[in-house]
């Protein structure tokens, strides 16, 4: 026997002013949710403190993931500019001067571009712990600062 289907009533949150990691451009974050049989399945909800929650929550999930990131480059990549003339160690690629940017820590040895570590970082504070935080697993004392200007490296 066919099961009867009942209309669900679905609830919209939007909240303003919400960092798109990928973008780096503040926009609104909106969610759906509804509720069945006494269950909420909730993406979110128009409760503003717990669309915020939501959305850290989001973040702080896509912030470790972008720290347990560890890839090699291209093996190529070591033998041309600017990483061919490039001492060995760590360094630290911003891809803007402004927040929110993107931030990368790469490790370069005679062979090969290691991407070590990667984030979004949207204030200072964030940026300083990042780096605090690369510095401490590593045992670093230092990480040489780069900007990323129109596709290439300056230090």
């Amino acid at each position: 026997m066919a099961e009867i289907q009942t209309a669900k009533t679905y609830y919209l949150g939007i909240h303003p002013h919400m960092l798109d990691p990928v973008s780096l451009e503040y926009t609104s974050f909106g969610v759906l949710w509804y509720e069945e049989g006494k269950q909420r399945y909730v993406v979110s909800c128009s409760n503003e403190q717990v669309l915020y929650n939501i959305y850290t929550s989001i973040r702080d999930k896509q912030q470790e993931r972008d720290w347990q990131t560890r890839k090699r480059l291209a093996l190529w990549t070591a033998f041309k500019e600017p990483w061919k003339s490039m001492p060995d160690g760590w360094y630290v690629l911003r891809s803007r001067d402004k927040f929110p940017l993107h931030l990368s820590v790469v490790r370069k040895t005679k062979y090969s571009i290691w991407l070590e570590h990667a984030a979004v970082c949207e204030n200072e504070a964030q940026l300083t712990g990042y780096l605090d935080r690369a510095k401490q697993t590593h045992h670093l004392t230092s990480i040489v600062p780069m900007e990323l200007q129109e596709g290439s490296i300056h230090e």
